[in-house]
């Protein structure tokens, strides 16, 4: 642009409006604000937990453990999250090009490949549950620890990579709010509670937050599964669609 002046114009145009900029406003808030909360609920969920296991009796080992576990599982979750903004921009697209029939198998093929590369994943992270953490540390009772709650994360990886794809699914149809509901039913009304009864109450330690966590992230996807099942009709969904983008 410093040098070809004439290549911004092209590409700005007329410039800023600020009257129509302000006037998406209200529909940018409608649509960002939710799809906000729907990813910050989750990692303060995650973050929620780290104080919690810094209150536990042997709090040092608890975090030493929790620290290595969410590096292990956010490693995977980038992976996985890969698939779920391309889903988002491809059920999206279909919507807004009135092609409601291409969007659903868009969302099957998604969650699909979703389901067969979490399912691999899972299987890496239970074959090597000892292994992988001894990159991270040496203390034997923190890596036991961490090995110990790798097997039982085995089903929740799978619940986590599902729920990855499903977010991105419902950003896509522009269903920010109920997804960002869901969210926080599932990991505030199930998870964090769950995890803290059978850390203090139970005595589970670091390992009932982590079960509870996982419960909480596969309420979330049943409860994304039945709005989809319940309420979603693909054909209403690209008129919606249309209707945003004719705004």
């Amino acid at each position: 642009f410093w040098w070809n002046p004439e290549k911004l114009t092209q590409w700005w145009g007329h410039g800023w409006d600020l009257k129509a900029a302000a006037g998406y406003m209200r529909l940018f808030l409608r649509i960002g604000f939710p799809g906000m909360l729907m990813m910050a609920v989750e990692a303060w969920a995650f973050e929620i937990l780290a104080i919690f296991a810094g209150n536990l009796p042997d709090s040092v080992t608890a975090l030493a453990t929790h620290a290595v576990l969410m590096n292990i599982i956010v490693m995977v979750w980038t992976m996985l999250l890969g698939l779920g903004v391309a889903s988002s921009i491809r059920v999206g697209n279909l919507l807004g090009a009135n092609a409601p029939k291409k969007a659903k198998l868009a969302c099957h093929a998604a969650i699909a490949m979703t389901f067969g590369m979490s399912l691999v994943f899972a299987a890496l992270l239970l074959v090597f549950n000892e292994q992988i953490p001894r990159l991270f540390l040496d203390d034997e009772e923190s890596i036991d620890l961490a090995a110990k709650i790798l097997v039982l994360w085995f089903p929740f990886e799978i619940a986590d990579g599902l729920n990855t794809s499903m977010q991105g699914i419902f950003r896509g149809a522009g269903k920010q709010k109920s997804a960002a509901i869901s969210n926080l039913v599932g990991y505030y009304g199930l998870g964090v509670p769950l995890g803290v009864l059978l850390a203090f109450h139970y005595d589970f330690g670091v390992k009932g937050l982590w079960l509870g966590i996982g419960f909480g992230m596969v309420g979330t996807v049943l409860g994304l599964t039945f709005l989809m099942l319940r309420y979603w009709k693909w054909s209403q969904l690209a008129v919606e669609a249309q209707q945003r983008t004719a705004q």
